[in-house]
């Protein structure tokens, strides 16, 4: 049974569809099968593999709005062992249409139950809120991976959102675990980010990766070539990282078992 990791904030500008995108083909890398989930209507991650919502025919929306299965969504990536189920939303019409359904918040975690024995990853990337799309990955999800700028504003926001998610635990999803913090386009030429991350880790502890992801000009150039940083310039720091952010899940959790 594959694990459901979602990647969540309660802001957007942290990383979050980069990190799903860079860890999914860093997972898929060291041989674990991976299928990257969109629930964000900008359609995000097939834009990262060059698939705007034109291109995909079937997706995320049909699933959710209409029905369909989940299987007929799925794309092959291109990379061995990671597969895409990108978001296909074109309008706003749509797009209010995938909210309304949304509304039942355990809607994901139906259409996930078919495909879960046949990955060992599932990551699912949200929406820049705590709308009803991003709660129907909660509630899917096994763990939940938080993104986080070394910046004060994110050390507000980072509060409110993990008080929010032990509220959603309690009342809908009792399993619901957190993988970690993972600090995002970090700098440690600045001194103030660096006290930002020294503060996480004085008071978050073992919640916070080991990894940190630097500020990496590969990572940024990637989604435009369409491919994962590790496709683009394999040599980066910024593949070199989600490499061992990988790598560090993959000992986590075979510590579990």
């Amino acid at each position: 049974m594959g694990k459901v990791l979602v990647v969540a904030g309660q802001k957007g500008g942290i990383g979050k569809t980069t990190t799903v995108v860079n860890l999914g083909a860093s997972l898929a890398i060291f041989n674990k099968s991976v299928l990257l989930v969109d629930l964000d209507p900008q359609g995000s991650i097939g834009i990262s593999f060059k698939l705007d919502e034109y291109h995909v025919k079937l997706g995320l929306y049909d699933v959710l709005v209409n029905n369909m299965a989940l299987t007929n969504a799925i794309i092959d990536s291109g990379l061995d062992n990671l597969d895409i189920a990108p978001m296909n939303v074109r309008n706003e019409e749509m797009e209010v249409e995938l909210y309304s359904k949304a509304l039942k918040i355990d809607l994901l975690d139906t259409v996930l139950k078919p495909v879960r024995k046949l990955y060992d990853y599932i990551i699912i990337d949200c929406p820049p809120n705590l709308g009803s799309m991003t709660l129907n990955g909660l509630v899917a999800a096994d763990e939940v991976l938080i993104p986080v700028l070394s910046e004060y504003y994110a050390l507000k926001s980072l509060g409110k959102f993990l008080n929010t998610l032990k509220n959603i635990s309690r009342k809908y999803n009792r399993k619901l675990r957190i993988s970690g913090i993972l600090i995002t386009m970090f700098d440690g030429r600045v001194k103030k980010q660096q006290e930002i991350n020294d503060y996480l880790r004085k008071t978050f502890k073992h919640i916070v990766f080991k990894t940190v992801i630097p500020r990496n000009s590969k990572v940024a150039e990637a989604p435009s070539e369409g491919k994962p940083v590790i496709l683009h310039d394999i040599r980066s720091k910024g593949a070199l990282s989600y490499l061992k952010l990988a790598e560090e899940i993959i000992e986590k959790d075979n510590k579990k078992q």
